[in-house]
């Protein structure tokens, strides 16, 4: 038996039913994520998780399919296999084969990107999966490479926003899981 149930969606209060089904359309995806249904409960977190994607996502400074292979190798350095899933289901869609994808993860330093967004991969990875052992240095590296202060404020915030919703993911489906 799961230890949580998953609301009906009649039971969501209204404002979360919107804000979800704005996440759909903005998205492409018409499949009602769990990881999302089970928080509906609380408009305020699903305000707080489409705001912040909203914002991550749109007019964002840096290319979709770097940020897209960023999202991928997080989730897979986080062992979350449904955000890994997804995001190599977008990267299919730019033509990057199985084969090319496994190398990706593999030899993050090969991607098949422009200069610029493969920096952009390797520093989101790094604040990722490390944050607790950057230093100053870490960032002076960053703007020398040819980043803003703003664009590495940007980095941060989107490697914070991937790592909280992996941990959404992973722990509302442990949640959900039957035993």
């Amino acid at each position: 038996m799961a230890f949580f149930d998953l609301p009906k969606d009649e039971d969501l209060p209204p404002a979360s039913r919107k804000m979800i089904e704005e996440h759909q359309r903005l998205t492409g995806n018409k499949a009602l994520a769990a990881n999302w249904k089970i928080f509906g409960r609380f408009p305020k977190i699903i305000e707080a998780r489409l705001l912040a994607w909203k914002n991550l996502s749109q007019d964002a400074r840096f290319s979709w399919d770097a940020r897209n292979v960023a999202v991928m190798l997080i989730a897979h350095a986080k062992r979350c296999q449904l955000c890994f899933a997804a995001a190599r289901f977008q990267l299919d869609k730019l033509g990057f084969d199985e084969g090319a994808m496994d190398a990706m993860c593999a030899h993050p330093e090969t991607l098949p990107l422009k200069e610029r967004d493969r920096l952009f991969v390797h520093y989101v990875l790094k604040i990722a999966t490390d944050s607790a052992n950057l230093k100053p240095a870490d960032f002076l590296e960053i703007e020398e490479a040819g980043f803003s202060k703003d664009e590495i404020l940007e980095m941060i915030a989107f490697a914070a926003y991937w790592n909280m919703s992996i941990v959404f993911n992973q722990a509302a489906l442990a949640g959900l899981a039957e035993e």
